[in-house]
Protein backbone atom coordinates (compact mmCIF):
# COMPACT_ATOMS: atom_id res chain seq x y z
CA UNK A 1 0.00 0.00 0.00
CA UNK A 2 1.14 3.50 -0.74
CA UNK A 3 4.04 2.41 -2.94
CA UNK A 4 3.18 2.47 -6.59
CA UNK A 5 5.21 2.43 -9.77
CA UNK A 6 4.23 5.56 -11.65
CA UNK A 7 5.00 6.59 -15.19
CA UNK A 8 6.77 9.94 -15.56
CA UNK A 9 3.44 11.69 -16.23
CA UNK A 10 1.71 9.95 -13.33
CA UNK A 11 4.57 10.85 -10.98
CA UNK A 12 4.21 14.50 -12.00
CA UNK A 13 0.49 14.34 -11.30
CA UNK A 14 1.08 12.85 -7.84
CA UNK A 15 3.47 15.71 -7.14
CA UNK A 16 0.71 18.13 -8.08
CA UNK A 17 -1.78 16.50 -5.73
CA UNK A 18 -3.71 14.60 -8.42
CA UNK A 19 -3.95 11.47 -6.22
CA UNK A 20 -6.12 13.47 -3.80
CA UNK A 21 -5.81 15.34 -0.55
CA UNK A 22 -7.68 16.19 2.62
CA UNK A 23 -7.85 19.23 4.85
CA UNK A 24 -7.33 18.50 8.54
CA UNK A 25 -8.20 21.47 10.71
CA UNK A 26 -9.49 20.03 13.93
CA UNK A 27 -7.96 18.22 16.87
CA UNK A 28 -10.13 15.11 16.98
CA UNK A 29 -10.00 11.48 15.89
CA UNK A 30 -7.29 10.18 13.55
CA UNK A 31 -7.71 11.08 9.89
CA UNK A 32 -6.81 8.40 7.35
CA UNK A 33 -6.41 8.38 3.56
CA UNK A 34 -8.67 6.37 1.24
CA UNK A 35 -8.07 2.62 0.99
CA UNK A 36 -4.97 1.78 -1.02
CA UNK A 37 -3.26 5.13 -0.38
CA UNK A 38 -0.94 6.62 2.21
CA UNK A 39 -0.33 10.23 3.15
CA UNK A 40 2.85 11.15 1.27
CA UNK A 41 3.12 14.87 2.05
CA UNK A 42 1.74 17.20 4.70
CA UNK A 43 1.70 20.98 4.16
CA UNK A 44 1.11 23.05 7.26
CA UNK A 45 -1.38 25.92 6.89
CA UNK A 46 -0.56 27.25 10.36
CA UNK A 47 1.79 26.23 13.14
CA UNK A 48 0.72 22.64 13.81
CA UNK A 49 1.35 19.91 16.39
CA UNK A 50 0.38 16.24 16.24
CA UNK A 51 -0.96 14.09 19.03
CA UNK A 52 -0.26 11.12 16.71
CA UNK A 53 1.53 10.76 13.38
CA UNK A 54 1.41 7.09 12.32
CA UNK A 55 4.20 6.24 9.93
CA UNK A 56 3.96 3.26 7.57
CA UNK A 57 7.60 2.25 8.16
CA UNK A 58 9.40 3.47 11.29
CA UNK A 59 12.76 2.61 9.73
CA UNK A 60 12.26 5.27 7.05
CA UNK A 61 10.01 8.05 8.35
CA UNK A 62 9.63 10.10 11.50
CA UNK A 63 6.41 9.59 13.40
CA UNK A 64 4.87 9.35 16.86
CA UNK A 65 5.67 5.67 17.39
CA UNK A 66 9.22 4.46 18.02
CA UNK A 67 11.61 5.31 15.21
CA UNK A 68 14.84 3.68 14.11
CA UNK A 69 16.70 6.99 14.28
CA UNK A 70 16.30 10.33 16.05
CA UNK A 71 13.31 10.96 18.28
CA UNK A 72 9.61 10.27 17.91
CA UNK A 73 7.32 13.18 17.08
CA UNK A 74 5.18 14.23 20.03
CA UNK A 75 2.75 17.03 20.86
CA UNK A 76 5.58 19.32 21.98
CA UNK A 77 6.95 19.37 18.39
CA UNK A 78 5.44 22.22 16.40
CA UNK A 79 5.78 22.30 12.61
CA UNK A 80 5.73 25.88 11.31
CA UNK A 81 3.26 27.27 8.78
CA UNK A 82 4.38 26.81 5.17
CA UNK A 83 6.58 23.76 5.73
CA UNK A 84 5.87 20.51 3.85
CA UNK A 85 6.73 17.21 5.51
CA UNK A 86 7.29 14.28 3.12
CA UNK A 87 7.04 10.63 4.15
CA UNK A 88 4.60 7.75 4.21
CA UNK A 89 1.92 7.95 6.88
CA UNK A 90 -1.21 5.90 7.55
CA UNK A 91 -2.97 8.51 9.71
CA UNK A 92 -2.61 11.89 11.38
CA UNK A 93 -4.17 13.24 14.55
CA UNK A 94 -3.69 16.92 15.33
CA UNK A 95 -3.45 18.46 18.76
CA UNK A 96 -3.44 21.98 17.23
CA UNK A 97 -3.20 23.76 13.89
CA UNK A 98 -4.25 22.74 10.40
CA UNK A 99 -2.72 21.03 7.38
CA UNK A 100 -3.40 19.54 3.97
CA UNK A 101 -2.48 15.86 3.59
CA UNK A 102 -1.66 14.60 0.09
CA UNK A 103 -2.22 10.99 -0.96
CA UNK A 104 0.03 8.72 -3.00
Amino acid sequence: MGRHKFSVNEASNVGLGQAGSMLVDTASAAKTPPTGFNIVAITFLEDTAFSALAQVDATKHAGSSAVSYGYAVNSSNTFPQGVTLFGSYSSVTLSSGSCICYFG
